[in-house]
């Protein structure tokens, strides 16, 4: 495989491989980081590859193991899960069609335009930033138990609108 095919086949999962470092990380900026050094990695090894599946197969063990790297390197101490419940999850994100993955991105997109601007500082903070909800609060001059209702109503609106966005697509609504 050339390195065009090879790049191919790994932005067929690149939402999914993103996801799985953020659910890790819990950092964007951090997930990015590790899905780009996996890539540089595939890229440095790219004679080893027997086929797309196997080059698949390979970058998700390696994305995964970067992720720890990082976790090493910044001295965080969040309680990792077993490798064989990772090893389940892999096998879950890896399971699904990437037009449903991808058409619950553009949905979450679509939801999170339409909130308020304020729940929408409440989102940047939480997971664009990483910040704790007390630091979330802290910043924003409310309290905690504050900032912990805003969240649970921004989850359930986006919720519902996420499943009412996924319904339109389903019916074929062209009105999305």
């Amino acid at each position: 495989m050339n390195r065009s095919e090879m790049l191919s086949v790994l932005m067929l999962d690149r939402t999914k491989q993103v996801a799985l470092a953020w659910s890790i990380l819990r950092q964007s900026q951090l997930a990015e980081d590790a899905y780009q050094d996996m890539l540089v990695k595939v890229f440095e090894n790219e004679d080893l590859f027997e086929g797309p599946r196997h080059l698949r197969d390979w970058s998700w063990k390696v994305l995964r193991h970067r992720c720890y790297e990082f976790i090493r390197q910044q001295n965080h101490r969040p309680s990792l899960l077993d490798e064989s419940i990772l090893d389940l999850v892999d096998a879950e994100l890896e399971s699904r069609d990437i037009d449903e993955v991808n058409q619950r991105v553009d949905a979450l997109h679509h939801c999170l335009a339409n909130l308020t601007v304020k729940s929408q500082d409440v989102i940047r903070l939480r997971y664009a930033e990483g910040l704790t909800g007390i630091q979330v609060a802290e910043k924003l001059g409310r309290t905690p138990d504050t900032v912990y209702k805003a969240l649970q109503r921004i989850y359930g609106a986006l919720g519902e609108c996420i499943q009412g966005r996924l319904g339109c697509v389903e019916r074929g609504d062209a009105t999305l």
